[in-house]
């Protein structure tokens, strides 16, 4: 309802930061197209009654249920964690403290999709364009006007090469798109990384707030690009902020169709599916010479590589990524130059559906994996050659 005064109700007065940030997370949500934006309880952790009139102290973590209009497929849940207080019976009851609420299991955030941008900065700049909304801190709203059409242009091209290959429609042609200012904003947005960053882009999927036929499904996508990386602020070439655009919106296609029933979130999901497919549209239509990744992973071709597939613990070490990415690419080029674009787009839809990858490659390609896998490693060799 837009009503400022109503909304800082809950929130305990004498607590004057708390207050002012509630305040500005208030403003920063009315810039954003929101269809949907409500609080729902989730679990209340410590003592909620008490029936001698003593002041009570708990924990309430409440879902921020949203969808932003044109963008998002369903409404998606941040988690927040309020400590809620009552000084005694005739007291009112207010929230003292916000913070994220904490994540269950093993995962890479400590949160669930804590901090969002509306949170991290004091004033949020939205910048709309056809086919994304792109939000970053309103001190840099020159860096969104800077590299909107960059967004506009990666969209585009994706979607393109996407029709011309027949897979069925894609969910959304719109994106949203955050940009951040460093290594750190980039451990800090929509998550609390476990570890700190160090990738130039990354892409969120947001499970949807409600399950759709007792199924889990993803309700959206946050594409978060740092625009201080190397690949942002070099001028110009193949490897640049085109590049990373194009291949977390490639991530942001493929994730919408994800089953997550049969993937179980991602942790089924083969990294060299995921991050080679994503590769092969960022460089699509140019060599493979093109990707500064290919004079190094040539290198190390030639000092003996193994001729196998990355498994999904090696991409734990940071001193063969660079390496990986590539092998990545180059299976989907051999994959496209020897069954076709069509069959490529079929296979990464059928792993990102849940089906195993030998399954997929058997059931679309018409080869075993390790038939694959064995034309794959004479196709890299001969690029030395």
């Amino acid at each position: 309802a837009k009503d400022l005064d109503g909304y800082l109700a809950a929130f305990d007065p004498a607590r004057k930061e708390l207050v002012t940030g509630q305040a500005q997370l208030f403003r920063n949500l009315a810039k954003l197209p929101l269809s949907v934006a409500r609080y729902e309880m989730i679990e209340k952790q410590g003592r909620v009654s008490d029936t001698f009139g003593q002041g009570i102290t708990f924990q309430l973590d409440v879902s921020f249920v949203h969808q932003l209009d044109g963008f998002d497929l369903a409404p998606v849940a941040e988690w927040y964690r309020w400590t809620i207080v009552r000084a005694g019976k005739d007291a009112p009851i207010q929230v003292t403290a916000v913070t994220g609420a904490p994540a269950g299991g093993n995962g890479d955030s400590k949160t669930v999709y804590y901090p969002g941008p509306w949170d991290k900065w004091q004033e949020i700049h939205v910048e709309r364009t056809p086919f994304a909304l792109i939000i970053t801190d309103a001190a840099r709203a020159g860096v969104a006007r800077r590299y909107a059409p960059a967004v506009d242009k990666a969209v585009t091209s994706n979607l393109a090469v996407w029709r011309a290959n027949a897979p069925p429609e894609p969910l959304s042609d719109k994106f949203v798109v955050t940009l951040a200012d460093g290594k750190d904003e980039m451990t800090s947005l929509y998550r609390i990384g476990t570890e700190k960053a160090t990738e130039a882009g990354y892409l969120v999927g947001m499970v949807a707030a409600e399950r759709k036929d007792g199924k889990d499904t993803i309700g959206g996508t946050r594409v978060v690009v740092d625009t201080s990386d190397r690949y942002f602020t070099r001028s110009g070439g193949d490897n640049d902020a085109h590049m990373v655009l194009r291949h977390e919106i490639a991530h942001s296609l493929m994730t919408l169709r994800t089953d997550l029933a049969a993937v179980d979130e991602f942790s089924k999901l083969d990294e060299w599916v995921v991050e080679g497919f994503a590769e092969y549209i960022a460089f699509h239509g140019r060599p493979l010479a093109a990707s500064d990744r290919t004079a190094p992973s040539r290198q190390m071709v030639r000092n003996g590589w193994n001729g196998a597939l990355p498994g999904n613990s090696d991409w734990d070490n940071p001193g063969m990524l660079t390496f990986h990415y590539w092998l990545g690419h180059t299976a989907m080029n051999h994959l496209a130059e020897k069954h076709g674009e069509p069959k490529l787009f079929r296979f990464v839809e059928a792993v990102y559906a849940g089906t195993p990858t030998d399954r997929a490659a058997r059931d679309v390609l018409g080869v075993s994996l390790d038939e694959f896998r064995a034309g794959w490693a004479d196709y890299v060799r001969e690029l030395d050659g």
